[in-house]
């Protein structure tokens, strides 16, 4: 058991280290004016191909209160990237196409700083590294404590 314990331990580290190297590194998009949080909004609907969602369900996504979400989304709405109407206690958040634009934007803004490090891990590894992650995530995202979405 003690080598599972240490294998999850330093797996775990390593994510956490690679998530702060990358922030470091990319920083934030600031010729954008995009904070980390704000691209990750904006990359929500981008790669679930959702045009709409609602506040409450991106509180959950990114396991922040509903407060700081709309804070983020303030920004966001003020620069006219996502647009907003209230429904009921909650709100529908759109991605409007100036978002789509801001994101797109975004990611030809951080790719020539990402491609060539990247460049000497295989397409299969990455592949395989990336449905690892994604798993491991959905365990997190469907913890029997975790207040359901919405």
């Amino acid at each position: 058991m003690a080598d599972r314990e240490k294998l999850l331990l330093d797996l775990f580290v390593e994510i956490a280290r690679v998530e702060h190297l990358v922030r470091n590194y990319l920083g934030p998009i600031e010729p954008l004016g995009l904070s980390a949080e704000q691209f990750g909004l904006l990359n929500y609907f981008i790669r679930n191909n959702r045009q709409t969602e609602r506040r409450s369900i991106l509180a959950w996504v990114f396991q922040i209160d509903e407060a700081e979400t709309a804070t983020h989304l303030d920004v966001l709405a003020a620069r006219g990237l996502v647009a907003r109407r209230p429904e009921g206690e909650d709100e529908i958040v759109a991605l409007t196409p100036a978002g789509q634009a801001a994101h797109e934007a975004a990611v030809k803004m951080v790719a020539p700083d990402v491609l060539p490090l990247m460049s000497e891990f295989a397409d299969d590894d990455l592949g395989q590294a990336l449905t690892t992650l994604q798993e491991i995530r959905r365990v997190f995202d469907n913890l029997p404590d975790r207040p359901a979405a919405g």
